[in-house]
This record gives C-alpha cells, sequence and structure tokens, in this order.
C-alpha cells in the first residue's frame, strides 16, 4: 500500500473518529443541533473514504490499463519515440511515460540545434565579408548568403526556447509525481474535515486529484493519437551522420587571410563533399536541409506549445468542477485571496 493510501486513511478514520466522539456527547447531553450537525459529518466522513478509494483506482488503472493502451496507439500511429519509451513487460505511470518521451524529445531538439550549428558556421562567416575594388563589390557573400543566417538563427534560437518549455514541461510532471498524491491529498482531506476549511481543502483535494492523474494521463494520451516528430528525428539524425556533416564537423572554416576565404568560397559553391547532390554544391546541399527543417519543425512547436496547453486546459477544467462537488467555492476563495493581496 503506497504511503499516501495510509495517510488519507489515517485522516479519514480519525475524523471518524471525532464525529462518534461528538455523536455520544450529543446524545449523552441530548443536544439536537449537534446530533444533526454528526449526522451530516458523517456524510463528509463517507466522502473522504470515497476520494481515496477512486484515487486509488484511478492510480492503478493508469499504470495497468491506460498507459498501456497510450503506448498501444502510439505504436499503431507510427509515434515510435512514445512506444519506445516504456520497456517490454513494464508498467510505467502516465507521468514517467510523459518525462521519458519529453526528454526523447528534447535530445531531437538538442540536434537540430547542433545541426544549424555547424552548417551556419560556414556560412554566417562568409555572408559578412566582401570584396571592393574602388568602391564597386564584385564579389559578396552577404546578398546570396543572408537569408540562409537568418533561417538559421531563427531555427536555433527558437530551439532553446522549445528546448525551455519541455524542460518546463518535465518538472511540471516531476512535481506532480512526488507531490500531489503526498502530502497535497492528505493535506486537502484534513482541511475538509472542518467545516471552517472545506472549501479550501476540496479545492486543494481537485488540485491534487488533477495534477496527480488528469494532467499527466491527458497528456500522454494526447501525444499517443497527435502527429510527432518522429519521423523528423529520424531524418535529423540521418543528415548529422552523413559524410558532408561529419567532414563540417572535422574542419573549422578560417577566414584568416584571401586564400582561406576564397577556399571556402569555392567549397560553398562547388563540388566541396562527395555527398554533394550531383555536384550541385554545398550550398544547394544546405538549403535543401534547410528547406526540410522548416517545412518538420511546425511538429516541434505543436508538442512544445498546444499538446500541453491542451492538458492544462483540461486539467483546470477538472479542477474546477471537482471542487464544487467536494464543497469549494472558488469564487469566494478568489474574493478572500484579493482582500488577502
Amino acid at each position: 500500500m503506497d504511503m499516501w493510501v495510509e495517510i488519507s486513511l489515517i485522516v479519514g478514520f480519525i475524523s471518524l473518529f471525532i464525529a462518534i466522539i461528538l455523536h455520544m456527547v450529543a446524545n449523552a447531553f441530548n443536544l439536537q443541533n449537534l446530533r444533526m450537525w454528526v449526522k451530516g459529518e458523517y456524510v463528509q466522513v463517507f466522502v473522504t473514504f470515497l476520494i481515496i478509494m477512486v484515487a486509488a483506482t484511478i492510480q492503478l488503472l493508469n499504470t495497468n490499463l491506460f498507459a498501456p493502451l497510450a503506448t498501444s496507439i502510439a505504436a499503431a500511429s507510427g509515434n515510435l519515440h512514445l512506444a519506445s519509451t516504456v520497456p517490454p513487460n513494464t508498467l510505467l505511470p502516465p507521468s514517467e511515460i510523459g518525462k521519458a518521451y519529453i526528454l526523447v524529445v528534447i535530445r531531437c531538439q538538442i540536434n537540430v540545434y547542433t545541426l544549424a550549428y555547424t552548417l551556419n558556421a560556414w556560412v554566417e562567416p562568409w555572408s559578412t565579408l566582401t570584396y571592393d575594388i574602388r568602391g564597386l563589390e564584385p564579389i559578396s557573400g552577404g546578398f546570396a548568403l543572408t537569408g540562409y543566417v537568418a533561417v538559421f538563427h531563427y531555427i536555433a534560437n527558437n530551439m532553446i526556447y522549445l528546448i525551455l518549455f519541455h524542460y518546463i514541461q518535465y518538472y511540471l510532471l516531476h512535481f506532480a509525481h512526488y507531490t500531489m498524491l503526498y502530502p497535497f491529498l492528505p493535506i486537502g482531506l484534513v482541511l475538509r474535515s472542518f467545516p471552517l476549511t472545506r472549501g479550501i481543502g476540496g479545492f486543494v483535494t481537485a488540485f491534487a486529484l488533477g495534477f496527480a492523474f488528469v494532467f499527466p494521463l491527458s497528456y500522454v494520451m494526447i501525444i499517443s493519437i497527435m502527429p510527432s516528430s518522429s519521423d523528423m528525428c529520424r531524418e535529423i539524425e540521418n543528415i548529422q551522420a552523413s559524410q558532408t556533416i561529419q567532414q563540417l564537423s572535422s574542419e573549422e572554416p578560417c577566414f584568416t587571410d584571401a586564400g582561406n576565404q576564397f577556399e571556402i568560397y569555392y567549397k560553398l559553391n562547388s563540388k566541396a563533399t562527395q555527398s554533394s547532390a550531383e555536384g550541385a554544391g554545398l550550398v544547394t546541399w544546405i538549403s535543401d536541409q534547410i528547406d526540410y527543417i522548416i517545412a518538420s519543425v511546425g511538429i516541434i512547436f505543436l508538442q512544445a506549445m498546444f499538446y500541453p496547453l491542451v492538458s492544462l486546459i483540461i486539467t483546470f477544467t477538472f479542477i474546477r468542477q471537482t471542487s464544487s462537488l467536494l464543497g469549494a467555492d472558488l469564487a469566494e476563495i478568489g474574493r478572500g485571496l484579493i482582500k488577502i493581496i
């Protein structure tokens, strides 16, 4: 039995014990109002045990049913990243599956950033060089290569922010996995045991249930059925393993003198590498890679922003509806917080 279940059951039994003592006092002194109030508290104690039972059942279903279902859907839909995060014959909760998947996506984004950085290291220096002959610029890299440089900067900058967003999701799942059921859920149940704090207790309980179960499960289900970056990441890995990138990574562009500058210029515009397509030149090869990245990188924006946003909307909707069922008045809580602030 998990620790949160034991602590929650202790809270429930303490609440039941207090209600029984008060009921005995009401019968001993014939206090009709107290007797009626205690009967209402019996209902609240029953709700406490019902919450514990439902939470334990959902936790069991998440690990043994919903999580394997999500990975099966991912494998059928071609999301190999998600399908490969769970080892065979292994049961993991949705939060752990989501964290493993996010780390795979982050590695893919790092590969995209590294590819953009490697290609830009050869293009950007030449784009800033010009040769003047009495005010005339017969050779200028800026006119032909500035567009490439802008795209590389755009891709690299956005990869940094997308990696940051994914790390936020990772630690949000990590925080929810290790704190929502313990200690937030027992705290919410304790607060629900007292009439004066029942409202805030209902909100804390709903908040704990939402981020412990609804958020990770909805996130994993969304990424299992929606388009993923598996194909793009696999292609990026192939590009990085190509002979062209290996050569570019092993060499450092040197612009110390005119000879080196023209050598790089001709490398960019001629058969510089054996893997350049039909002698089209490195610039054409780089252009093809840019076109592929631009056409594919949008899926990473969906994974970093849209998918977790939908999960959060579902989670907050659940919290709002469930907290009302558990006795929380969110409008009153909000007014109280505003007064405190």
